[in-house]
């Protein structure tokens, strides 16, 4: 399954100022998850698989789905091999998608379909993941396997187009087909929300962000102008949602202002904070919650100097140990507010969130 093209900036250097002047133009929520990607094995085509894919089916007729970057398994797989972030997601394939559909589709177009989602887990924007049901996975694009002999790799990934990618209303049809709208609400597969098809040159300068689709009370994330005459998607994100984003991943190390700042942003990753909250929890027998935090601060800070003290100690840049602990407690609560949330979500254990994506 091709991995989806990297979508640029508006103000990227990359796109053409006459994009915005394309008379197909569509504006469609950008929503706030995580990627996620999907197609079904079909024994009649297996030559057009990658060996990545034949190897993850089970079968004829599996869902084999993937991340942003790997694949991760097929819908038949048990849970319990799947990392728990993806639980909701699998629960959508096995009761959100209607796989005979989407095989027939393959007659239409002669060959499989990779159907690119997003997959609504609590990364920035909370939606009110733990009070209303939402969806599980959001489809936003489709592409035929047919069309990916046709795309070769730059060297600049954001000079990629979607040449060959369906248009946007065949695509929305698509989704329309293979969605069981029986499928409750919490396991159900829809398509993305559009907000506008403007019938003039429109101006990313003085857009102006509505709320989302799929909470009145919350801003989107952003938008994603599609141009289907021009193959290209291009992304608008508001200010507001890039500071809350490095508030809960942390800024960049080239943002940090002090040396403590950046040796944080450096080395307290997200992946970090996770393996200390399972050693605590698994190997200790703590009980899961935000508490956990009064010692999961001082874990990560003494795992930071265990394993990165030789670069710590040939920094160009000066810093005091001590002004880590705060800024590393706060990163850690906020990596443990999302597990809490993510394990609800998936009904699974906040130690399996994001365990094997890391």
């Amino acid at each position: 399954m091709k991995v989806y093209p990297k979508v640029p900036r508006y103000d990227h250097p990359v796109v053409p100022p006459e994009f915005f002047e394309a008379e197909d133009l569509t504006i469609v929520e950008k929503f706030d998850g995580s990627g996620f990607r999907f197609t079904l094995y079909d024994d009649r085509y297996v030559s057009a698989y990658p060996e990545q894919v034949i190897d993850a089916a089970d079968g004829d007729g599996s869902l084999v789905f993937g991340t942003r970057r790997a694949i991760r398994g097929n819908h038949r797989d048990s849970l319990e091999d799947i990392d728990g972030a993806l639980h909701r997601a699998v629960r959508c394939l096995r009761d959100g998608i209607a796989t005979e559909r989407l095989r027939n589709l393959h007659n239409e177009y002669d060959c499989p379909l990779v159907i690119y989602a997003e997959n609504l887990v609590y990364s920035t924007l909370d939606y009110g993941y733990t009070e209303r049901a939402l969806p599980a996975l959001v489809g936003f694009d489709v592409l035929p396997y047919a069309n990916i002999e046709t795309m070769t790799p730059s060297d600049n990934p954001y000079e990629e187009t979607f040449e060959g990618f369906l248009e946007t209303e065949t695509a929305w049809e698509v989704f329309d087909q293979i969605r069981r709208a029986d499928a409750l609400t919490e396991s159900s597969f829809v398509p993305t929300t559009v907000l506008d098809r403007p019938d003039s040159t429109f101006d990313p300068e003085t857009y102006s962000f509505p709320a989302s689709s799929l909470a009145a009370d919350v801003q989107v994330e952003g938008v994603v102008v599609r141009s289907d005459e021009r193959a290209r998607r291009v992304k608008l994100v508001r200010e507001t949602f890039k500071e809350l984003n490095r508030e809960q991943f942390g800024q960049r190390p080239e943002d940090a202002e002090s040396g403590a700042e950046y040796v944080v942003a450096t080395y307290c990753t997200p992946a970090r904070i996770r393996k200390q909250v399972r050693k605590l929890v698994v190997e200790e027998g703590r009980e899961f919650g935000l508490h956990l935090n009064d010692d999961l601060h001082e874990n990560v800070v003494e795992d930071i100097w265990a394993e990165n003290w030789p670069e710590l100690m040939d920094l160009d840049v000066s810093f005091t140990p001590a002004e880590m602990y705060p800024l590393v407690a706060k990163r850690c609560i906020t990596e443990l507010r999302k597990m809490e949330t993510n394990a609800e979500l998936n009904d699974t254990d906040p130690t399996e969130i994001w365990q094997h994506l890391s």
